[in-house]
């Protein structure tokens, strides 16, 4: 054997389809979301029949496969009939009313969109969707700088399933009493994924991205046992990508502990990077920083003295920030032997 033998070639490559590591990526099976997927597809059975379908929030922690089931359910009624007519919207890119609508306009094919106000939109939308039926997907829900869109599908569209997708729980709280009482959805959880449902995804991910016999079975355990750790699955492609790119600068043929571990000490930047926090999280963020390990009421003080917010807001950018795994609440005890919460800001 030539000591040279395991030098990568410049034209070669350890990636067989790097295009699976990415999270946007649908593979054709979505594993361990089939009971998820089956009661996505039960509210929307109705509009086969030109009946209304139901509304529903899927709530869950991030990278716990939310968006994936809700796509893959619309691939699979688009490839089944051309009755329903399928849109995905993602609030995080789409904020507001009128941009939500010009890209609906865009998916449906109505390119007159310039120079015409929002409500003129919508009743252009409302014509294109009211020959058929309609499921609307709106990801991020939460990110929306105001609640027309939806109050706007509820009234005008006739036949239609809005599925609504949000890491915050308590979203349809927030929602003036017009809209929830109108939109009342159901309501579904995605519990995070075990360890060997972790373990099965990435190694599917593994197969379908490198060739054979690329990374050690103990180096990909380290990868999965990490991923497992930050109940995000995302987590997990991220680390498998980087490995692979860390082995591939050595020249490497093979992914190895050291390109393991430099792909672990990027996360905390790849953490940062798909969080999307608006500017008063990131001022509440840095208050908990700053504060490291105080009373929740002590941190909510300084918060309301900047925003002068309710404690009901507060609590929800406080669950939005542990949801994301960048807090942790620990309950301890005050100076009275009272057992209060204890906001502390977590380092990956």
């Amino acid at each position: 054997m030539n000591l040279f033998d395991n030098i990568l070639k410049h034209d070669e490559t350890l990636f067989k389809n790097e295009l699976s590591l990415d999270y946007e990526y649908l593979p054709h099976v979505l594993k361990y979301r089939e009971d998820q997927q089956q009661h996505i597809a039960t509210i929307i059975k109705p509009l086969f029949q030109g009946r209304m379908g139901s509304n529903i929030l899927i709530t869950g922690k991030p990278g716990i496969g939310k968006t994936a089931a809700t796509k893959h359910v619309l691939r699979e009624m688009e490839q089944y009939s051309d009755k329903i007519k399928g849109l995905y919207v993602n609030c995080w890119k789409y904020d507001t009313a009128y941009k939500i609508i010009v890209e609906l306009c865009q998916q449906l094919g109505y390119k007159w969109v310039q120079n015409k106000k929002t409500n003129e939109l919508m009743k252009e939308i409302a014509k294109i969707l009211n020959k058929k039926a309609a499921v609307i997907i709106l990801d991020e829900v939460d990110k929306l700088k105001e609640e027309q869109i939806i109050y706007f599908i509820l009234e005008d569209i006739y036949k239609k399933c809005i599925i609504m997708v949000s890491n915050e729980k308590d979203f349809i709280s927030y929602l003036d009493e017009r809209t929830r009482s109108r939109l009342m959805p159901e309501i579904l959880t995605f519990e995070a994924y075990t360890y060997k449902e972790t373990y099965d995804i990435l190694n599917e991910r593994k197969i379908s991205a490198f060739y054979e016999d690329i990374i050690l079975d103990e180096d990909f355990e380290r990868v999965v046992e990490k991923t497992s750790e930050l109940k995000d699955i995302r987590s997990g492609l991220f680390l498998l990508k980087e490995s692979g790119n860390a082995a591939e600068i050595r020249s490497s043929r093979k992914i190895e502990n050291i390109d393991v571990i430099k792909a672990i000490s990027k996360l905390s930047h790849f953490q940062a990077s798909k969080i999307s926090l608006d500017d008063e999280e990131k001022t509440l963020l840095e208050i908990i920083k700053g504060k490291n390990g105080s009373k929740s009421s002590e941190i909510f003080k300084e918060y309301q003295i900047k925003f002068n917010k309710s404690d009901r807001t507060f609590r929800r950018k406080v669950s939005k920030l542990r949801d994301n795994n960048l807090i942790e609440s620990k309950d301890g005890k005050d100076d009275q032997g009272n057992l209060v919460p204890f906001l502390h800001f977590k380092k990956l």
